[in-house]
């Protein structure tokens, strides 16, 4: 049975960290919200053991990230490992290290999709934004994941303020010769005021995408409403569809989060923005909790999760079907 946490939302998916390392250096990166790495790390077994806990719940997509989760040389197996848990779709942030040569591998162990980060065309402006020189082995990623039927294939590009802002229309027209459609899909993401970006860095690149959507708007011959953080996407004559991402100051994208979080050392973390609510799993697991131990860990995990931007009027609660949560009797 689907869990429904105390804002109405359904619990079923799962963002799992598998790594803190990345071999990019982007100046901007959130760091999935963690402000501390610790050295441990989950190991083959333990991603297994919560990921099948997880799907007694009917958890049933699971999307990796980490860090760099490419940078784990038991990436594969992992990826096995949780196809065989009755997952129905598994999927991968990552920067495109090693897809060239493992796409097919990761294919046919039961990764079903990848989103890639490109966040400029530029050779220069790429390694300027990212602190390494590897558009090339990005731009070979992309072709590889296609070629492996990885798709559909989300660019992600985080849109910069004085940096990329005047790039969006290039990457338009790449993702439209890369096969456009249902096969690549462009993703336009606003900065995250957390991790790296926190403070000065937000301040000085954080870059509205309002008005970027108002001209996507115009353009588009079609729209349409993701169920995932009700977000809008449109779709350019060319045949690309953009999504707009806008995760800061946005209730909409926060009553519609139906992901719990696992961090890559252990820890349940109910929300991106906040650092305060961690439920650490894997010490239990590791001092032999038994299954039904850390069930109720995840319950506590979920009991904690609120959204983090939440809707001002009560208009948004009958939106959200939610008349019954306390934060809509309030008003929120």
């Amino acid at each position: 049975m689907v869990l429904i946490d105390r804002f109405n939302r359904p619990i079923t998916g799962l963002r799992l960290s598998i790594n803190s390392n990345c071999n990019f250096r982007c100046f901007f990166c959130h760091k999935e919200g963690l402000n501390q790495y610790q050295n441990r790390i989950m190991s083959v077994n333990e991603i297994e053991r919560v990921v099948r806990i997880l799907t007694k719940f009917d958890i049933r997509f699971v999307k990796l990230t980490g860090g760099e989760p490419m940078l784990r040389k038991d990436i594969v197996e992992i990826i096995d490992r949780i196809h065989n848990q009755q997952i129905n779709e598994i999927s991968m942030t990552t920067n495109g290290t090693n897809l060239a040569k493992l796409a097919l591998d990761l294919k046919k162990a039961g990764l079903r999709r990848v989103n890639i980060s490109l966040h400029s065309l530029n050779k220069e402006r790429f390694k300027w934004i990212t602190g390494v020189e590897k558009l090339e082995e990005t731009l070979s990623a992309i072709k590889a994941s296609i070629n492996a039927g990885l798709t559909p294939i989300k660019l992600n590009m985080v849109v910069l303020k004085n940096v990329n802002d005047n790039e969006i229309n290039d990457m338009i027209d790449f993702t439209a010769r890369m096969g456009g459609g249902n096969s690549v899909i462009l993703q336009l993401i606003e900065l995250v005021n957390e991790g790296e970006s926190d403070g000065f860095i937000y301040d000085e690149f954080h870059y509205d995408l309002t008005q970027i959507e108002q001209a996507l708007i115009k353009r588009a011959i079609k729209k349409d409403l993701r169920s995932l953080h009700f977000r809008h996407r449109y779709l350019m004559p060319n045949g690309v569809w953009v999504e707009i991402v806008k995760p800061m100051h946005n209730s909409n994208f926060c009553m519609g989060d139906n992901r719990i979080r696992i961090t890559h050392d252990g820890y349940f973390k109910p929300c991106l923005l906040r650092s305060d609510n961690y439920v650490d799993f894997l010490t239990p697991m590791r001092n032999g909790a038994s299954d039904e131990d850390l069930a109720k860990l995840f319950l506590k995990a979920v009991e904690l999760r609120e959204p983090f931007f939440k809707p001002k009027y009560p208009l948004y609660c009958e939106r959200y079907n939610a008349f019954n949560i306390v934060g809509c009797k309030n008003g929120f």
